[in-house]
This record gives structure tokens, sequence and C-alpha cells, in this order.
């Protein structure tokens, strides 16, 4: 299945007691629908108020529906924030999470307070250099330690992802930070962004911003931005974009 949803209202993707997750509201329709217990993996576990337009997740079913009655009846049951754009068969080989080699993640800025967009953009308010912020982000290509720019999990020791590529594109409105990688840890994208910022407004230098890529000490040594400005775009799986 390939998800989206406005992640505002949301405790995040992963299932929580008593707390609406996208996970659980996914699931509790499709139990209704495959008339059995149904638990899904998704690609990647969206934290609080992040969004998707391209989460994708997977479940085993012995319910020989098709696919697109599955897709009719799981929306009929949805609340407006989430939706499913797509259900297709898959082998049993096939995993969400462990069979994906990369995701795209989107991050929108604004220089201006606009209220209509406060639940998609971050407005940092100040002034940013967008050609300093562009200089860092060519550091960011290959395999490094993000531990600088995440948070820990229990059980995490290895902060090494492979970035694919990064990009900070200017525009009239604001600024978009979009990367690719095979993984991403614990608010990796919002502690960029962050520091990204904090880069641009001069509160780092750019050597600064190279250490704390090359030379990690710790998690969180970075401002992390706010999870409103994210969205999960996609995830590839060979050479298929879902």
């Amino acid at each position: 299945m390939t998800v989206e949803y406005d992640g505002s209202d949301f405790h995040g993707w992963q299932y929580q007691p008593d707390t609406r997750t996208v996970q659980c509201e996914l699931e509790a329709a499709l139990e209704q629908v495959l008339n059995e217990q149904t638990s899904i993996i998704g690609a990647g576990r969206t934290d609080a108020g992040v969004h998707s337009i391209g989460q994708v997740a997977h479940l085993d079913t012995t319910n020989g529906l098709e696919c697109e009655r599955i897709l009719l009846g799981v929306n009929s049951l949805l609340d407006g924030d989430v939706s499913v754009l797509s259900v297709e068969e898959v082998d049993g080989g096939f995993h969400a999470r462990y069979s994906a080699l990369s995701r795209r993640y989107r991050y929108r800025l604004i220089r201006l307070n606009h209220p209509l967009q406060r639940r998609y953009a971050w407005h940092p308010g100040c002034v940013w250099n967008d050609a300093l912020i562009g200089e860092a982000v060519k550091f960011l290509p290959g395999r490094h330690s993000f531990r600088s720019f995440s948070q820990a999990r229990p059980g995490e020791s290895d902060y090494i992802c492979n970035v694919i590529e990064a990009r900070w594109e200017p525009n009239s409105d604001g600024a978009t930070f979009e990367i690719t990688a095979d993984r991403f840890m614990h608010r990796m994208v919002r502690g960029l962004v962050g520091a990204l910022i904090d880069l641009g407004r001069g509160y780092l230098t750019l050597d600064e911003f190279r250490r704390l890529l090359e030379e990690p000490t710790r998690n969180g040594d970075v401002r992390t931005a706010p999870a409103r400005g994210l969205v999960l775009v996609e995830v590839r799986y060979g050479n298929k974009r879902i």
C-alpha cells in the first residue's frame, strides 16, 4: 500500500496504545474490510507531526479480496487526513522496510509567516544565507555518521547512513531541502535542517558544520527543526519508485 497522510493530528506512524497513529487507523480499517486481525509494517516510522505523500506499508492476508476492493473499502472508513493511494499484490519476500533501497524526504521552509501554511512549513523567524547553506549541503552525499544530527533510540549504536543525494533549493517563498538516503536515523532530517539554518544565520561556521558530520561526539549536538515542515516523499525498491 502507498499511503498519504497529514501528520499534524497523529502521534506518528507507529502503533502506540490509546493514541492516534497512522498505523492504528489503517489496521482498524483493514480489519473491517478483510474481516481478520491485521498487522501492517511501514517503510519508515515517521514522527508526530511529520507528513507523507509516499509512505509504503505491507501486510499479509488470507483474504482473497481484490486489491481495488481493498483500496475502496479502506478509504471509505478512513478520516480525511489519511488515504491509501494504491494497493497491489507483491510476492511473499517483499518487506516494506527491509526491501527498501532508499527513502526521500523533503523539508519546506518559508521566509515570512503564512498562517495557512503553518502546518506544512517552518518559519524560522530569521534571515538565512542560501549560498552558504548550499555549500554545507555538498558535504552530505556519501557514507557518514549522523550521530550529531540524530536523537538516540534504545539499542542504537550505528549511525552510518549512505546519502545518495542532497539539495538545498531556494525559491520565492523560502527554500526546500531534499535528501535521499538508504536509511535515516531518528529525527536526522530535522536535525540537519536545524543545523543548516543555524549555519545560514551565522550561529555555526562551515568548519563547525563539517566537524559535526565528520567528528560526531554525541547525539543531538544541534537544534532540531519542528516536524511540520517534513514530508516522506517516496520509497524506492529496485528500479521501482513507490
